[in-house]
């Protein structure tokens, strides 16, 4: 769940109260032209740009994990990786694969695994 975001790069507000919810099993997708913030939501999501205002979290059998402050490696460890597309790490290999690659932990391989069943 992504509630009320705001981010941006120094002075340049990019997000201005951005709100999205994304229940188990749902398939989403971000459209929108160039320079409209997709890629930051999506950094903002993955720990690697922090939000000014707002939270993230990710509810998850019964709990509520806060995202909004938690680096990349603590949001990958809980299982969450990104492949951008058309830029995988390694182009010979699967999706699943690339993505595994940044599971350090058995943890995150096995929520990967789940989550791609």
């Amino acid at each position: 769940m992504v509630r009320d975001v705001d981010a941006g790069y120094g002075a340049v507000r990019v997000l201005h109260g951005v709100s999205l919810e994304v229940r188990e099993g749902e398939t989403v997708a971000l459209l929108g032209t160039n320079g409209n913030g997709k890629s930051t939501l999506i950094k903002c999501l993955m720990g690697m740009v922090a939000p000014s205002g707002g939270e993230i979290f990710l509810e998850a059998d019964g709990a509520r994990i806060d995202l909004t402050r938690k680096s990349t490696e603590e949001i990958v460890s809980l299982g969450i990786a990104l492949v951008p597309e058309g830029r995988r790490l390694f182009p010979k290999l699967t999706v699943e694969e690339n993505l595994l690659l940044g599971a350090y932990r058995a943890q995150a391989r096995a929520a990967i695994a789940r989550n791609l069943a």
